[in-house]
């Protein structure tokens, strides 16, 4: 029989979007539970995020004008699969979501809205909008001791709502944002995981900061509690129904990216704590795993100097893809993907691989742009009128500003030629680029048609800014069934262990169905092992 420091009914490991929602099922179940954080702010990788679940067949679709049902749902998630999505769980998930969003509701303060933000794959069977929905802004005060600890989203901490853009809130106002700070609001990821926490210590949820999950402890083939460093000693911590394993990804280990991960990552865009913890320790109790080699693909741009908990600070790049005015090329200038596509799928692009020159061709990347895009659209942290920085490469020429950045001069200037005729048609045939709803979402609204995500590039001077190849977190980890129970490599349960969110194998396989739909999953399984943990019988 182990000796404990001290005893809980369920020990949850993360403060993420996963690791709250299962506190919140477990506790409200009238179970003891804990929840232990790595780093010193609450949040995970959740609070730096835009805060969107997706969740299918919600109940506030009706409110952007669209409806969906269980078989629509996995219609859409099946036209995705290519034979790697766990099927059973995608069921299990269209399944719980709407019933947890509504519990969440219910049992905390936050409360959410559909967003007119269409499906990743908006054309295939079954797509449609509505499936994201956002939370509103979020009195941060209501945290009371616990406010200053929680995680500040690095690039645009702002207290603005996904839903501002749907309403037309213009989100730089002085005025707006300035009465919303003044109220102590915070927005997207914070205010999620600000409602969360909220309502986990409502119900008793007890949090520790730096507390390190190291090892798990096992008996008789179950888990039985948790070993962890915290203030430079190890307390062994037990747990009478489970452990909850939620600590986020890998991305940050680069031993076990390499290992794991099939092609180049240049940078992950998480918060640099998650070295996958979790996997370690679920791998040691005899873990299968699934989905290794996949991660939330992400291009993303570096400013020198940007730095995050003291890392290079690596940008998502969006709104600079989706815009007209702005391409995205290769060594060899050539364009090489649909680059108003979603970010998952784009970010994959960099992964091809030449077998004849073996070689990954399209890094590096560039995004190239003209003056009058810089008169009309945003670029990284650089807004219409502001002095452009000295991290945007320029020229006179598009030749000039080939040779300046190491790219096939020739090869550009055939493939801005050919784009810009083009675009004077209104069509992109060879990467599609406007055709899809989700193109023309995140493109320029005041035009029509392809051409909100379509325009040339042809006034001088000319700019480029590299494009890395990131992950806003890995996507693979132990397996899970249904329960949210881990599955062992003999394909049975290992009692007592149950895991959600991106330390977990990823159910979605390749595919990243909508806006949120990392998150989604980590709240609704989070839940589900929150639920069957507190419901489980003590094993001491």
């Amino acid at each position: 029989m182990s000796v404990w420091d001290e005893v809980f009914d369920v020990v949850v490991m993360g403060s993420g979007a996963a690791g709250v929602s299962a506190a919140i099922a477990a506790q409200h179940r009238g179970v003891k539970t804990l929840v232990l954080e790595r780093s010193d702010k609450l949040g995970g990788t959740s609070a730096v995020s835009g805060g969107v679940p997706w969740i299918p067949n919600n109940h506030h679709m009706h409110e952007v004008g669209t409806t969906d049902s269980r078989e629509q749902a996995l219609t859409y998630l099946r036209s995705l699969s290519l034979g790697k999505m766990d099927i059973e769980l995608a069921e299990t998930y269209v399944d719980e979501s709407p019933q947890v969003l509504r519990f969440i509701e219910d049992e905390t303060q936050l409360k959410f809205r559909a967003l007119k933000t269409p499906d990743y794959h908006p054309e295939h069977p079954g797509g449609t909008f509505g499936r994201s929905v956002s939370p509103g802004l979020f009195p941060g005060g209501e945290l009371g001791e616990l406010r200053p600890y929680l995680r500040s989203a690095p690039c645009f901490p702002l207290p603005v709502a996904m839903t501002d853009i749907d309403d037309g809130t213009n989100m730089l106002d002085p005025v707006v944002i300035g009465d919303r700070l003044a109220k102590g609001m915070v927005g997207t990821g914070m205010a999620l995981m600000a409602g969360l926490i909220k309502g986990a210590v409502d119900k008793g949820v007890e949090f520790r900061r730096n507390a390190r999950g190291r090892r798990l402890v096992i008996e008789d083939g179950a888990i039985v509690g948790i070993e962890v460093e915290q203030d430079g000693r190890m307390v062994r911590i037990g747990a009478r129904r489970a452990v909850i394993l939620a600590s986020g990804g890998f991305e940050w280990n680069k031993d076990m990216a390499t290992d794991l991960m099939g092609g180049p990552i240049e940078g992950p865009l998480s918060p640099p704590y998650n070295e996958g913890d979790g996997l370690i320790m679920a791998a040691e109790a005899q873990a299968s795993m699934a989905n290794a080699h996949e991660a939330w693909w992400m291009p993303m741009i570096r400013i020198p100097g940007d730095e995050y908990e003291g890392q290079q600070l690596n940008r998502m790049v969006v709104g600079e893809r989706a815009a007209p005015g702005s391409i995205m090329v290769n060594r060899a200038g050539k364009r090489f993907v649909n680059e108003a596509h979603n970010y998952n799928d784009v970010g994959r692009s960099f992964r091809n691989f030449d077998p004849v020159a073996f070689d990954y061709p399209n890094l590096p990347a560039w995004i190239i742009i003209d003056a009058s895009f810089l008169e009309k659209y945003p670029f990284g942290t650089r807004y219409p009128g502001d002095p452009v920085p000295a991290w945007l490469e320029s020229a006179p020429t598009i030749r000039e500003l080939a040779q300046k950045i190491g790219v096939d001069p020739d090869g550009l200037e055939t493939t801005i030629a050919r784009f810009n005729d083009n675009v004077a048609r209104g069509e992109d045939p060879d990467f599609h680029r406007g055709r899809s709803v989700y193109d023309r979402h995140y493109g320029d609204p005041s035009r029509d048609g392809a051409l909100r995500s379509l325009g040339p590039i042809g006034q001088a001077p000319y700019y480029a800014c590299r494009v890395y190849s990131g992950v806003l977190g890995t996507k693979g980890g132990p397996k899970i069934n249904a329960k949210a129970e881990v599955v062992n490599v003999r394909g049975g349960r290992i009692p007592g262990l149950y895991a959600a969110g991106n330390v977990s194998g990823g159910f979605t396989g390749m595919a990243y169905p909508g806006a949120g739909a990392t998150i989604g999953p980590g709240l609704v399984f989070g839940h589900i092992a929150g639920r069957e943990a507190a419901s489980s019988v003590n094993r001491f």
